[in-house]
């Protein structure tokens, strides 16, 4: 499997967790479109910021071009779920990470699910760490909203999403947890906020299939 595709200097990335193991050696790439992970976590979500943005704007994202990557390669180098300490091969990803971002500086950093998101809080040395149980679906909802709303162009933004919770057994309290209310859908939530600050800087952002003009 390929450990990145996509293009760097896109504005907006996507940040899964690790490799599948059981699929590592067959699939091509980080959210290989064969998977069916992928389209229970970002599909859903894309869609509704692609039709958002073209009622707004006529257009749509070019998501040829979105860089993806996964936190780590190896799942067996994963950290435990419950552990603040990680081991160096963790730590250098993170090291590595952040690197990337200083040399392309995208604007929003999509990531799934609790260990990406934390594995991204380390990268940019956000304090305190945390062991990466720490952010259940309402956690992660929580961040989502303080994120949004502090939302910052200028900057690049790690924005927290769900992995699996949201296609698991317990989807329909995983969804209520992140929106933070009964009959919540996580994602018409997501993908619209998300879609709302894209459009804040729809002339400023090079991310269209026809591109916009200043």
């Amino acid at each position: 499997m390929k450990r990145e595709i996509g293009n760097k200097d896109f504005p907006i990335w996507l940040l899964g967790d690790s490799e599948p193991e059981n699929w590592r050696q067959v699939l091509d790439a980080p959210f290989d479109s064969r998977h069916p992970v992928r389209h229970s976590i970002w599909t859903p979500i894309l869609e509704i910021i692609q039709d958002s943005v073209f009622r707004k704007i006529s257009n749509r994202i070019d998501t040829s071009s979105i860089y993806i990557r996964n936190a780590i390669g190896n799942p067996s180098e994963k950290p435990n779920p419950n552990s603040i300490d990680w081991n160096q091969s963790v730590k250098d990803e993170t090291v590595t990470f952040k690197k990337l971002i200083d040399q392309n500086n995208p604007k929003i950093i999509l990531c799934f699910g609790a260990f990406s998101y934390e594995f991204a809080r380390r990268a940019f040395n956000e304090q305190p760490n945390r062991k990466y149980s720490y952010w259940t679906s309402i956690e992660l909802g929580n961040e989502f909203r303080s994120r949004i709303e502090h939302f910052n162009f200028k900057a690049t933004n790690t924005i927290s999403l769900l992995h699996n919770v949201i296609s698991g057994g317990k989807f329909l309290k995983a969804h209520k947890n992140f929106c933070g209310h009964e009959g919540g859908n996580y994602f018409n939530y997501a993908g619209t906020e998300i879609a709302e600050k894209i459009l804040e800087y729809d002339d400023r952002l090079q991310i269209w299939i026809n591109p916009i003009h200043e």
